[in-house]
């Protein structure tokens, strides 16, 4: 969002946003839990065809994320507050602004690449105990695609329609889901092995 003198959200618009963060929190904490438990549990018996190396990494890396965006969250809620301290410094107010614009940019950036990583450490956890448990058949391969198909419908039909795929952050996601993707095929057809 981009804040000009003319368009600055009111202070009421910044309350809506900054006091509705308990959602986002608490989904946030939510998935910093599951991460930490399916890394332990992968740990505690790790698929025998492998991917344990790559499914920590992309845990880990997804609850750094989600653990910053906690604290963007806090900053944000702590920024606010000095926000109400000023009554009459309108240069002072319109940092603020624009400081609580990019807090809620990062934020969001952080919470869907937190998200990314988690889904596709899914892919793979499921991909590779299927593996493991009933050989390669071309049936395991579509669960990885299928769970893609799955995450896209709503991005193109559903509340999220609106998101626009010139965006910087919708493109990127796709780029990084589709190269995983191409990753499981060629550990499928044991071109390339994921860890």
């Amino acid at each position: 969002m981009i804040v000009s003198k003319k368009n600055k959200p009111s202070l009421s618009d910044l309350a809506a946003g900054v006091g509705s963060t308990g959602p986002v929190v608490a989904t946030a904490a939510a998935l910093i839990g599951s991460d930490l438990v399916v890394v332990a549990l992968a740990w505690d018996s790790p698929p025998l065809a492998g991917g344990i190396v790559t499914i920590t990494f992309l845990m880990i890396i997804s609850f750094v994320f989600f653990i910053n965006v906690l604290h963007q969250i806090m900053r944000a809620d702590q920024i606010f507050s000095r926000l109400k301290l000023l009554e009459n410094d309108e240069e002072a107010k319109g940092k603020i602004h624009m400081e609580l614009s990019q807090i809620s940019r990062w934020a969001r950036y952080m919470h869907v690449t937190g998200l990314i990583f988690t889904m596709i450490a899914f892919w793979i956890i499921s991909y590779k105990y299927l593996i493991s448990i009933v050989g390669y058949h071309l049936i395991i391969l579509f669960l990885p695609f299928i769970l893609f198909v799955l995450t896209w419908i709503p991005k193109l039909t559903g509340i999220e329609k609106e998101v626009s795929f010139r965006s910087r952050e919708t493109v990127m996601q796709l780029i990084i889901e589709v190269i995983f993707l191409v990753l499981i095929c060629l550990d499928f057809t044991r071109i390339l092995v994921i860890f």
